[in-house]
């Protein structure tokens, strides 16, 4: 399963498959936002049985378009960190494959 995750993960990224860690942040690292991310866990929905009902996308990702505005390229200069700049909570692939274990997020 972990294996499976992860090439669902390196596909939406567009990124080779060794470039993605249970240490990699979906966002921050993998550049995976908006209609990316909501089809991952759409995947992870339809193929693992993942409950959806407490996962807050906002919290995590942004909608389409993902505009990004001043405020987003001031702490992104200022903090370098793609979380931070975005206001978001970062989400790893690892807590992605403990979800799919578990069934819910």
């Amino acid at each position: 399963m972990d294996d499976e995750i992860k090439l669902i993960v390196s596909n939406e990224a567009n990124v080779s498959l060794d470039k993605v860690s249970e240490n990699s942040t979906l966002l921050g690292d993998l550049k995976i936002d908006g209609d990316d991310a909501w089809e991952i866990f759409e995947q992870c929905h339809n193929k693992y049985n993942l409950d959806l009902t407490d996962f807050d996308f906002n919290k995590y990702f942004r909608c389409e378009p993902c505009l990004k505005g001043f405020i987003y390229l001031y702490r992104k200069i200022k903090y370098r960190d793609e979380h931070i700049a975005a206001n978001k909570d970062p989400i790893t692939v690892r807590q992605l494959i403990s979800a799919c274990k578990t069934g819910k997020w």
